[in-house]
């Protein structure tokens, strides 16, 4: 509740004496208030004791007319009790409001993610991409913000030539009409296994020939490429993900020889002796890299330059990249001669850890992947059955479970991919959070009237009721820190809080005065639910 949080700031700031800030305002455990702010840092600015002074000005904060009363706890705690009927009111206004208060912002961001190369499937390793990716473009436009969602594909490059060379020596155009996926990929992997180095000197020159305009080797790469989009357009609308636009390594790969040229004109990079172009950062803060192959190729770091020179010119205000952390150096890199260039485009490497298998490393080269299709029908086939009961929908809440386990876990972790962990339906889920969203629902369906606050809250409801008040700050931290486990563990908290209020409060068999406040409760809690569920991409159902 940012404005109940603004008003206490402001009040602490002039009776203490000291700039207190929103986010100064804390959440203490529910027996001990509504709202918390630690005095002691306060206290160490102005030389005081820090219990001593929140135990001054105690006495006069309860004077604000929302204020039931203050407790001084510990070194120095103020504890806030609200008065519950102004605080409920501004629980549900904030619930009922557009995007639940969130005002448009001027600021245009381009969220870049998933970007799957030519030619290979996308795999378990594009899963936790696309779930974060997804979900943070959801999370970024709830808050505000002119959100641009782009799927930059790996169109250009030497991996390209490879699979045209693969094509022509073993490939068939049967083969590929009946199922262009599988037979690129089969021709990719085996090219990896059988080729000596006369097959990757031939492949490369084949890169090149893309590079020049080459008339058979253009029209190849657009097959390929076309094929490869397609592919993927059934798996990301399975998945529910939408982009605002395709674009890729090959929209810009001619900006990106402009590029070479102008970096070698203002000293940014050098010319080696076999013709290739590279980059010395000052004082070896990173590695050295080529920015182009003595053959005249660009690669991707030099293709990347362009593309965030273009996004400036586009009028973006901020570039976030959705990448592994693997990828951690060659942002830096990026992100380094950018700057060199006078590129002015805030931009924004948002890593996360490694998703790995249980029974080893993962390599395409090596056909050693799970396909993301394979991934989704498993969750399905599991969904189809929880604890011995048939599900409906089990496509909606076998999603769930997967994307869930993507984003629950904070994005600086690595995941071990386990069948049993990632599709589990107990507990800390996706199908968990859709099921306590259902069983709401439920109760409002054989509801005859709509809710109302009325009476005194019990205990339980008023604890259901601060787990409510959270959304909007839960929401708005994990926009600042790109983190969609923030919305999913406060949802699993909530539905938590929620299964403890169901069980304890009836609610159609309670009287009438408790039966309406607590449906006003349940209608809040539905909200909640449908809205975060929707920022994580999860399906909110009507039945389970």
């Amino acid at each position: 509740m940012k404005s109940i949080k603004q008003r206490l700031a402001s009040e602490i700031t002039e009776k203490i004496g000291a700039e207190v800030s929103v986010k100064d305002i804390e959440r203490p455990e529910p027996e001990h208030g509504d709202f918390a702010y630690p005095v002691m840092k306060a206290a160490s600015e102005l030389g005081e004791n820090p219990r001593g002074l929140a135990e001054e000005v105690s006495g006069e904060l309860e004077d604000m007319d929302f204020v039931e009363k203050v407790d001084v706890a510990g070194p120095g705690y103020l504890n806030f009790h609200l008065d519950s009927d102004f605080f409920a009111q501004e629980v549900f206004d904030t619930v009922e409001s557009e995007k639940f208060g969130f005002q448009d912002k001027d600021d245009k961001i381009l969220v870049e993610f998933s970007c799957p190369n030519l030619a290979k499937p996308m795999h378990i390793g594009h899963l936790r991409n696309n779930c974060l990716g997804d979900s943070l473009q959801r999370i970024m436009r709830f808050v505000g913000y002119d959100v641009t969602s782009e799927n930059y594909i790996g169109d250009w490059g030497t991996k390209h030539g490879q699979v045209i060379y693969a094509f022509k020596k073993w490939g068939s155009r049967e083969e590929f009409d009946e199922n262009p996926m599988e037979h690129m990929y089969k021709l990719y992997v085996r090219l990896h296994d059988e080729a000596d180095e006369e097959d990757k000197e031939k492949a490369r020159e084949w890169s090149k020939k893309i590079e020049d305009g080459d008339e058979e080797a253009v029209e190849l790469w657009k097959m390929f490429r076309e094929a490869t989009i397609e592919y993927n357009k059934e798996d990301y609308e399975r998945m529910d993900i939408e982009f605002d636009r395709w674009t890729g390594e090959s929209v810009v790969a001619e900006e990106a020889q402009e590029i070479i040229e102008e970096g070698l004109e203002k000293g940014i990079f050098e010319r080696d002796n076999d013709g290739s172009v590279y980059v010395e950062f000052e004082d070896e803060k990173y590695p050295s890299t080529i920015v182009k192959r003595s053959d005249g190729s660009t690669l991707y770091l030099s293709r990347d330059i362009a593309n965030i020179r273009k996004r400036e010119r586009e009028g973006f205000d901020q570039n976030l990249y959705i990448v592994a952390n693997e990828q951690n150096l060659h942002f830096q890199q990026l992100f380094e001669i950018a700057e060199e260039f006078g590129i002015d485009l805030p931009s924004e490497h948002v890593s996360y850890g490694m998703l790995h298998l249980e029974e080893g490393s993962m390599s395409s080269s090596k056909g050693n992947i799970i396909k993301l299709d394979d991934v989704i029908d498993k969750a399905v086939e599991k969904a189809s059955e929880i604890e011995g009961r048939s599900v409906g929908n089990s496509e909606a809440v076998g999603l769930g479970a997967v994307k869930y386990a993507n984003l629950s876990v904070s994005r600086s972790k690595d995941i071990e991919f386990s069948w049993d962990e990632v599709l589990t339906f107990e507990g800390d889920s996706g199908p968990y959070l859709q099921y306590s969203n259902t069983r709401a629902k439920s109760i409002l369906r054989k509801a005859s009237e709509d809710g109302e606050v009325k009476g005194e809250f019990t205990e339980e409801e008023y604890r259901l009721l601060r787990k409510i008040s959270e959304v909007p700050e839960k929401i708005e931290n994990a926009a600042e820190e790109r983190e969609p486990a923030k919305v999913a563990n406060y949802l699993s908290a909530l539905c938590e809080e929620f299964n403890s209020f169901y069980h304890s409060s009836p609610v159609l068999d309670a009287d009438e005065e408790d039966m309406l406040r607590r449906l006003k409760l349940v209608e809040a809690f539905v909200d909640v639910t449908d809205t975060g569920l929707d920022l994580l991409g999860i399906e909110a159902l009507e039945e389970m």
